[in-house]
């Protein structure tokens, strides 16, 4: 397969960091068809890959890890159970950037089912966001890099009987992190919510605030106000009433903007699928039509399961990555906005009959690998077994992947 990296990796959307580059080595965070979750590195100079595995659950593709890498400190990784437990597990390497050998597993509890981890790194502390019981987010820390842990706050609690979800980004400045939040797309439950919100953090003072007027509506570490409903939060994008989205990712750029698609509402619904960005610009929220997404796949019939749409690392703005299908074929793409607000495309992997999902962008990335995707194999309507490669967009000479160690 063209521009493979490493075989049997799949991942959803809402965990982060899981693709960071030090060096000559770029660290994933995965799981494989079976259920296995791991590390693994792609060294950009041999071109070979590694694996180790953490931990082994049912083989449900929302259970991949995020993977915390830094350089000179112990990888940590974090990893749950999709909405099956109230613990988010996580381990430790033995050594600095090293995956060969890994500390036992460790729990923290969050009174709820607990599913995805998000976390952000500021000196040798640790700033942990997790979903729990799928309408609310909690927050965690670690002032000393995972070895102890100060007590979760609910951080957001929606008035929804749905799951949502959050895109997380940390700014070039060390301190702030960029939100997206939204609800699930389906709508067979009887409080939908369909919009896009946004807020952000500053991890120096735990103070959240609205992007737009700067408005403080909350703080993390004196619990201000927690939790924050959607009510509180900045509107990003007011969805149609005749349309429902789903939030892939939020960028680390100057610009505050945030991806996701929209379709006809409806759970059985097909029609005009949609790419969007929202951005901040001249003192409000602007939502450009990017592309037709094309088919869907996923464990609700047209639950929005597409390509999916990615920033890259230090976005400079008007620019994402996504994979799209047309006719039958699947397309891997750099867009970029123009000065008309059009958004022209740049072919990242000839097009194809392979489904190509879920794109990711590497954290400092280098040597041509800018950013990467999944090659679907098989994929269910229970989203169980997903069998998917990872592959590599924009040109990157990936050779033969060979076996993996």
């Amino acid at each position: 397969m063209k521009g493979l990296l490493i075989e049997d990796v799949s991942w959803c959307w809402w965990t982060r960091p899981r693709a960071v580059r030090i060096g000559d080595q770029v660290f994933f965070g995965a799981m494989d068809s079976t259920g296995q979750i791991y590390a693994a590195t792609w060294n950009l100079a041999t071109r070979r890959a590694v694996k180790a595995i953490l931990a082994a659950y049912e083989a449900d593709d929302h259970n991949n890890p995020a993977l915390v890498a830094v350089p000179g400190k112990p990888l940590v990784a974090f990893y749950s159970r999709h909405d099956r437990g109230d613990t988010l597990q996580f381990r430790i390497s033995e050594n600095a950037t090293d995956i060969a050998g890994w500390h036992p597993q460790r729990d923290l509890k969050f009174g709820g089912e607990t599913s995805y981890a998000q976390v952000h790194v500021r000196g040798d502390q640790l700033h942990l966001f997790t979903r729990v019981d799928e309408v609310g987010w909690h927050y965690c820390r670690s002032d000393d890099w995972a070895a102890t842990w100060r007590n979760p706050v609910p951080f957001l609690a929606f008035d929804t009987d749905q799951q949502i979800y959050l895109a997380t980004a940390m700014l070039a400045d060390g301190r702030t992190v960029r939100m997206g939040v939204s609800g699930h797309p389906k709508e067979y439950g009887s409080l939908p919510l369909h919009d896009v919100w946004a807020c952000q953090v500053d991890l120096e003072t735990g103070i959240v605030s609205r992007p737009g007027d700067g408005a403080v509506i909350a703080n993390l570490y004196d619990e201000t106000t927690l939790p924050i409903d959607q009510d509180r939060l900045e509107v990003a994008h007011r969805t149609l009433s005749d349309r429902t989205v789903n939030l892939f990712d939020v960028s680390d750029g100057p610009d505050f903007e945030i991806c996701f698609v929209s379709k006809v509402k409806g759970d059985d619904a097909t029609e005009d699928a949609r790419y969007h960005v929202s951005a901040y610009r001249d003192g409000g929220w602007q939502t450009d039509d990017v592309a037709p997404a094309g088919s869907v796949f996923g464990y609700i019939h047209a639950g929005l399961y597409v390509g999916g749409v990615a920033f890259p690392h230090r976005s400079p703005g008007g620019r994402i990555y996504l994979t799209r299908e047309s006719g039958g074929i699947w397309y891997f793409e750099r867009r970029d906005r123009n000065a008309s607000g059009a958004w022209a495309a740049h072919e990242l992997m000839p097009p194809g009959r392979v489904r190509i999902a879920r794109p990711w962008a590497i954290t400092d990335p280098a040597g041509g690998l800018e950013v990467v995707a999944l090659a679907v194999e098989r994929y269910d309507d229970e989203y169980f077994g997903t069998l998917s490669h990872l592959v590599a967009g924009g040109g990157y000479p990936a050779g033969d992947a060979g076996p993996v160690a």
